[in-house]
């Protein structure tokens, strides 16, 4: 799993690629994003469109990141998404927590 974090406006725009599968892949993430949690940056934008594949390891990941922009007065978002990770976030329901839309510059509008 490969990952970037960028400015986007005045959001963070987090790009996923390839296959996320274990925690152990997203330490790098996990590192980056506590510690812009801890600087007050709370607006986040995530891009799925690369994430060929992400099993309940990887959701679990999605759902913790999720949860932290939350508790820390913030909000995740998700703008663009593959179809086979869209099928696995509708069929666990997790379309109906996350924020879905078609394209990271759709869902910076809307944000």
């Amino acid at each position: 799993m490969e990952y970037s974090i960028t400015d986007h406006g005045n959001l963070k725009l987090i790009k996923l690629s390839g296959r996320l599968v274990e925690k152990s892949q997203a330490t790098g993430l996990i590192m980056e994003f506590e510690s812009l949690i801890q600087s007050g940056t709370n607006r986040y934008l995530m891009s799925l469109e690369d994430l060929e594949y992400v099993n309940s390891s990887g959701l679990n990941l999605l759902i913790g990141m999720f949860t932290s922009a939350r508790n820390s007065g913030g909000e995740l978002v998700i703008g663009g998404i593959s179809p086979k990770v869209k099928k696995l976030m509708v069929m666990t329901k997790l379309d109906s927590i996350f924020k879905i839309y078609n394209s990271v510059a759709e869902a910076a509008e809307n944000f």
